[in-house]
């Protein structure tokens, strides 16, 4: 089977906020406290999910079923999430290519995150460069970024 990416439609929304709850209680989990996943958890999938039908958000499917999701915003990535189960598999790798794509057919020459700890390898090899760290409480947040032209001098840590 292959991975496809495509925009979102409201009609993708249940299966959004299924797979970001699963990937904060799976994979997210392992780095953060109960609480802020607790926290994250209530209003977070949500959140994402009524943001479904908007110009600038994808999600990554495979055989019609919903693997991923991730959403443009100007030249800033959020909301990248992979069903755990279908995680290294190229799913965020193809998420971020699309939105690397647009991004560029929008001019933008770098594009911006916030990453969580879970994500910042991922990040990092998609060329991503650590900008600061924030505390929010006990929520560690990695400020990243990226030049969507070749450079030599992405950083080097996380």
């Amino acid at each position: 089977m292959s991975i496809e990416v495509r925009r979102a439609t409201a009609e993708d929304a249940e299966a959004v906020r299924e797979i970001v709850l699963r990937a904060l209680r799976e994979v997210n989990a392992r780095d953060y406290p109960a609480s802020v996943i607790d926290r994250l958890a209530a209003t977070l999938p949500e959140r994402i999910a009524a943001t479904l039908g908007q110009a600038q958000v994808y999600v990554a499917t495979e055989a019609g079923r919903v693997v991923g999701t991730a959403r443009l915003t100007g030249r800033t990535v959020s909301s990248v999430f992979v069903d755990p189960k279908d995680m290294g598999r190229g799913v965020g790798a193809k998420l971020l290519d699309a939105i690397e794509n647009a991004a560029r057919k929008n001019s933008a020459t770098t594009l911006d995150l916030q990453s969580s700890v879970t994500a910042c390898g991922f990040y990092r090899k998609r060329g991503f460069a650590v900008v600061r760290e924030n505390l929010f409480g006990e929520e560690k947040v990695i400020v990243m970024t990226k030049r969507l032209v070749a450079t030599s001098d992405q950083g080097e840590h996380c």
